[in-house]
């Protein structure tokens, strides 16, 4: 159980930090977004305040689920549904948008590294959910 109540810390922490630095790139040099989008899009002014539009609203959600991470640390057992909604949205917000957004032309150098820390996310989460519920019955 400790082991899942950590796990729920450290993602939660790492996903507020990931929130507010975008956050300050949102909205302190929203034009540095048009970098990451492919030719042709990443000169189009209107492709880019699309992109950090849409962007703002996983970044909320991003927030949302560190912050219930946390709240639901305390007693991580009781809390797993929160778990299980990360693990989920790891895999499809996280490796397969990240996989769709490789095959449009998005940079693999700059989401295979995510990719990366998504499956970490999951790997981690489901062992540690399995072992708690293990010693929770």
């Amino acid at each position: 159980m400790k082991k899942l109540q950590w796990w729920m810390r450290i993602v939660g922490g790492f996903y507020l930090l990931l929130t507010l630095m975008n956050l300050i790139f949102l909205f302190g040099t929203p034009e540095s977004f048009g970098e990451n989008l492919p030719s042709p899009l990443s000169t189009d002014p209107l492709a880019v305040r699309a992109f950090t539009d849409a962007w703002m609203v996983f970044v909320f959600e991003l927030g949302v689920l560190g912050a219930m991470l946390l709240y639901g640390s305390g007693n991580p057992v009781g809390n797993k549904i929160i778990v299980w909604t990360v693990i989920f949205a790891e895999v499809f917000r996280g490796i397969v948008a990240d996989g769709i957004w490789i095959t449009r032309g998005y940079a693999a150098s700059s989401y295979l590294p995510f990719m990366v820390i998504h499956l970490l996310i999951i790997v981690t989460g489901w062992l540690f959910l399995r072992q708690a519920g293990k010693l929770a019955n």
